[in-house]
């Protein structure tokens, strides 16, 4: 049995963190996690563990921090085997360079990290697993990608309890994530799906679900052992196959019968069907991306296909079902004009979504669009990763825009302009001038409000996500 630790800064329960460590537990393993924001005494914490091997899931961004901790460790602990997984190593693979780091996976990783903790734990090789490069003796060691897992039945439920039994504010909130699935059907210039896509082309099915049955199984449990008042299903697109949608809310109104949430495309939204079946089975919000409200820019810049008659569409069908909706917007784009962004605000309050939101554009290396920026000469060539800011507001946009100081002003107002359009003519003078605090504190006000109705969380694990990211940043 080998001693593993999940380390973090953030106090979130990590979806791949928990799915990572049921598959160690059902292969024999030990496994805990940190959150070293929330500890008091970090360094007696991590002595009691005692772990062999640490293991960080890195989101570009972010990954800074999670290099300096590993650093930390290393001086301390030597022999300690420091693994990086999740987004940021996976397209990202030279942060290997980086001293601290031993190994990264890339992918998904259920079955490699299992691999490769046997092998540590029987001294065996680990420079040949499948998704880990390795760094040895000074040497680089390159695997490919493995299948994708196609049968997610087969993998155990997500150990929650890594989390819960030492974070009990965790454990308390009432509204809790679940996967149906993994993989989406889109191929959206600003995400990195359509990169992902082009590294497992020809190892498997990209889009999976579980069975309705398994999911079923897996709430109940969750539900008979800690607070469970809202489940909020986490996969980019819950709705990609209606019969499984059909099926699914039958099974889940009979068994489950809690509200829900989800995440789905327009597209997906039009289908009456299934509407109504997601109203009947006690769905209370629909999250989607309109991300441009200029029709020409959504679909030849963004790749986003859908149309603003099927938008307006959507709402429509969403209002007749009475189920609320929030939508995911953009505001700093390249190439993006002010005319574009009034858009934006223009359909948002035409549809009227219960929780509009709205970020500032980040270009992501590794994505189509952040080429695109490069490309048309409104992004620095010299821009990578490291240059990724960690917030998505108009404290940081590296993008060169006319009009840049009214957009980004549109983005602080968007949540009052799209719930409030006469404010307009009362917005419309300030726009112009330099962004300030006054502007962002508004932002950040109707941010707020929004993530806490869309996300479920309850006060007190949101002002402690909050004062953790205050100090952090």
């Amino acid at each position: 049995m080998t001693r593993i630790l999940f380390l973090q800064d953030v106090p979130y329960d990590y979806i791949g963190v928990m799915q990572m460590s049921a598959n160690l537990k059902k292969a024999g393993h030990e496994c805990d996690a940190l959150i070293w924001e929330k500890e008091k005494d970090f360094w007696t914490e991590f002595k009691e563990i005692n772990p062999e091997v640490v293991c960080f899931s890195v989101i570009s961004g972010w990954h800074k921090t999670s290099l300096q901790k590993a650093k930390e460790i290393k001086e301390r602990y030597p022999e300690v085997v420091i693994v990086f997984g999740g987004t940021h190593p996976t397209y990202f693979p030279e942060v290997l360079n980086e001293e601290p780091v031993d190994v990264i996976c890339r992918g998904e990783g259920d079955i490699s990290i299992v691999e490769l903790i046997n092998n540590l734990e029987k001294g065996k090789d680990i420079t040949k697993i499948k998704d880990l490069w390795v760094k040895k003796d000074g040497k680089i060691y390159k695997n490919e990608l493995r299948d994708l897992v196609e049968d997610l039945d087969s993998l155990p439920f997500m150990d929650r309890e890594i989390y819960y039994k030492r974070y009990k504010f965790l454990r308390d909130i009432p509204t809790k994530r679940f996967m149906t699935g993994r993989g989406c059907v889109a191929n959206c210039t600003f995400c990195y799906n359509p990169t992902i896509k082009k590294m497992y082309k020809g190892k498997g099915q990209f889009v999976r679900k579980r069975s309705p049955q398994s999911m079923i199984d897996e709430i109940k449990m969750v539900k008979e052992k800690y607070p469970l008042k809202n489940v909020r299903f986490s996969d980019d697109t819950f709705a990609t196959h209606s019969e499984w949608v059909l099926e699914f809310m039958e099974m889940y109104k009979r068994e489950i019968n809690l509200p829900f949430s989800i995440l789905a495309r327009g597209n997906e939204l039009l289908s009456e069907d299934v509407l109504k079946a997601l109203k009947e089975g006690g769905c209370d919000n629909i999250a989607w991306g309109i991300e441009s409200g200029d029709e020409e820019y959504r679909k030849k810049v963004l790749h986003k296909f859908l149309n603003d008659d099927q938008i307006r569409e959507a709402g429509k069908l969403l209002k007749k079902y009475k189920i609320k909706f929030s939508t995911y917007n953009m505001f700093g784009m390249p190439g993006e004009t002010l005319e574009q962004a009034w858009n934006t605000i223009k359909i948002n309050a035409q549809i009227k979504p219960d929780y509009p939101f709205s970020t500032v554009f980040q270009p992501y290396p590794a994505t189509e669009l952040k080429e695109y920026a490069q490309k048309t000469g409104v992004l620095d060539e010299s821009f990578d990763v490291n240059n990724i800011g960690m917030m998505h507001d108009g404290s940081y946009n590296p993008i060169k825009l006319k009009n840049k100081n009214e957009i980004i002003n549109l983005q602080n107002f968007f949540w009052v302009l799209v719930r409030f359009p006469k404010s307009k003519y009362l917005i419309q003078p300030l726009i112009g001038m330099k962004p300030n605090k006054l502007f962002n504190y508004v932002e950040k006000f109707s941010s707020g409000w929004v993530k806490f109705n869309l996300f479920g969380a309850d006060i007190r694990h949101s002002l402690i996500l909050a004062l953790g990211l205050r100090k952090k940043l």
